[in-house]
């Protein structure tokens, strides 16, 4: 209703109240940043709805000199964005793009710190020292530097995905955390049999998990482990139990020998598996599903053969309904199982599982540390497993190592080969080649020499 378009008194003419046709109330108006801002002031008293107008005027105003978007239901709004950035990262993991958990880590990520600090922010206002802030803030809670880099990784996907949808024109530029690699511990040969050995004793023993109270209801939050049937004098309420399984030990030394991830563990299946048993080669195949952004066949040691045939033997149904099935029916259904705790359903609980049951392990043979002090998981046992060809093997291709490992040659040198020293390996530092074949190296080089002569003459 043109009209009724009023400008308010002493200020800006850009800010007006008006009345529509379909409403009884009056509206305020204001072009801010090159947008038409409009809200209804609820109303019908133009003295009011001046006032109200007012209020309208400052907040926006505040909003700008905060950074923080005019309009919070727009793109430009670095929460809003950040939403459509996960709705669409969700499709990607849909499609195999990415890991389950690794957008699920970004949904909490988001949710716990990431739109509580930039949520109400314009993308525009964002700049380095907003990221400094953000930092500022995390490090009061103590977080690791390798979890503040996971936070800033994700502030980035946002703003370049507000980038790819044309909502932001140029990414500033992001702060870097610096972090300290910090290896898993591994196991020396003489560890990794007292593991073993009491992995094999341990087998069908239950240990009960119990809280520890407090008094008048209230627990103090710590929690300790005791041998089901063993006298307790502490007390405590029982949480939970938890039984050693026969197949821990097969995970720990199957582990030793394969170079596989925990994850691996859970997703193995009998198809994936290839046996190889020849006079001169001996070796598992494992064709498994992509990890880490890595999918190559891993080719096992020789035990790890011997391992695969005990686990599946002791894994197999021997029912008599199970022997009268025909053969290729037998193998076909034997293909989908998987390899380590096939009845599991859940294969995440499956792992956490053989998780917990490990830390109770090395908790009980004193190996949760190692000799630095570095807290040893199932994962170690992948680190073991590379350690032993490092430090054992011959003339061990340090690329082949590091395809064959699903990993990275700068891995292997940063997380692995970090345990080595040189008494390691002190029959290779002190080699010394033989005088032909010093004679063959000096001959080659002076025929490169002279090649490289010829090259510039000519």
């Amino acid at each position: 209703m043109p009209d009724t378009l009023t400008s308010v008194p002493n200020y800006p003419k850009k800010l007006a109240v008006y009345q529509l046709a379909a409403s009884p109330y009056w509206w305020v108006r204001y072009y801010a940043d090159g947008k038409i801002l409009r809200r209804s002031t609820k109303e019908t008293d133009k003295r009011k709805a001046f006032e109200f107008a007012k209020r309208f005027y400052d907040e926006i105003n505040f909003k700008r000199n905060t950074g923080q978007a005019l309009t919070a239901n727009t793109l430009s709004n670095f929460g809003v964005c950040a939403d459509a950035m996960l709705k669409a990262q969700e499709s990607s993991q849909q499609r195999g793009e990415i890991s389950k958990i690794s957008h699920q880590n970004d949904v909490l990520r988001m949710k716990k710190h990431v739109k509580p600090f930039f949520g109400l922010l314009d993308l525009k206002s964002v700049n380095y020292k907003t990221f400094e802030d953000f930092i500022a803030k995390l490090q009061k809670d103590e977080l690791a530097p390798a979890t503040l880099n996971a936070y800033l990784g994700l502030v980035r996907k946002v703003l370049h995905y507000a980038q790819r949808i044309e909502v932001l024109q140029v990414v500033p530029r992001l702060p870097k955390v610096r972090k300290k690699d910090s290896p898993r511990g591994w196991f020396t040969v003489h560890e990794y049999k007292r593991l073993y050995s009491n992995a094999r004793h341990m087998a069908g023993k239950t240990f009960v998990l119990k809280g520890i109270d407090a008094g008048e209801g209230e627990e103090k939050g710590t929690t300790y482990l005791v041998r089901e049937g063993k006298r307790d004098m502490r007390g405590g309420r029982p949480i939970r139990k938890i039984a050693i399984s026969r197949e821990l030990r097969n995970v720990i030394t199957f582990m030793c020998n394969s170079f596989i991830r925990p994850t691996d563990l859970k997703n193995m299946k009998h198809k994936h598996v290839t046996v190889v048993d020849e006079p001169d080669r001996k070796t598992l195949i494992l064709n498994l599903p992509k990890s880490k952004e890595h999918d190559q066949s891993i080719w096992t040691m020789p035990n790890a053969v011997d391992i695969y045939l005990r686990q599946t033997a002791e894994t197999t149904p021997n029912t008599t309904e199970w022997q009268r099935l025909p053969k290729k029916e037998r193998t076909e259904i034997l293909a989908e199982q998987y390899v380590f705790l096939p009845s599991q359903t859940n294969r995440d609980k499956a792992l956490k599982d053989l998780q917990v049951q490990f830390s109770i392990l090395t908790n009980e043979t004193n190996l949760k540390a190692g000799i630095h002090g570095q807290d040893r998981t199932l994962y170690s046992m992948r680190h073991t497993c590379i350690m032993y060809r490092l430090l054992y093997g011959v003339g061990i291709d340090l690329l082949a190592l590091a395809n064959n490992a699903r990993t990275s040659p700068e891995m292997i040198h940063r997380f692995y080969a970090r345990h080595l020293t040189g008494g390691d390996n002190l029959e290779m530092i002190q080699s010394r080649r033989s005088r032909k074949l010093r004679e063959t190296f000096l001959l080659q080089q002076i025929q490169d020499l002279q090649e490289v002569i010829r090259e510039g003459s000519s």
